[in-house]
Order: C-alpha cells, then structure tokens, then sequence
C-alpha cells in the first residue's frame, strides 16, 4: 500500500514540477525565479523519491528470492 501510494507521490511531484518549469520558462515575470526554484525541488523530490521506491524494492525482491532458496523442504502429511 504504501509503495503504491509513494508511487503515485513520486508520480505528483514529477508532473507538478514539470508543469513549474515549463511555465516559469515560456513566461517572463516577476515570479519566475520562485517557479523555478520549486519546480526544480518538485522535480527533484519525485526523482529522490522514485529512486528510494525502486531501492527498497530491489532489495525486497532479493530477500524474498534469498527466503525461497533457503526454505526446508517439509515432508508432506498425506
């Protein structure tokens, strides 16, 4: 649940950070400096978090494929 959810975070933040810098770059005021700024942090938290997401399930997937090799092989009760 929480992958999933994180996913879509890391999802959020990438769209509304692009949507920042695209917007601060097509237009010149005086706000354009602050988009950005948290355009780029946007984008960079969805990244950060994209990577986090895809170490912790790399590193699930390992245990889990270490678990099954490791497994004793129980007699069966028939």
């Amino acid at each position: 649940m929480l992958d999933k959810l994180g996913l879509g975070f890391a999802l959020a933040s990438l769209l509304l950070g692009g949507v920042l810098l695209y917007d601060a770059v097509s237009v010149s005021d005086l706000s354009q400096t602050v988009k950005v700024i948290a355009g780029a942090v946007f984008f960079a938290l969805g990244l950060v978090t994209i990577s986090l997401l895809a170490k912790d399930w790399w590193e699930w997937r390992k245990h889990n494929k270490n678990a099954a090799r490791s497994a004793p092989d129980w007699p069966s009760q028939d």
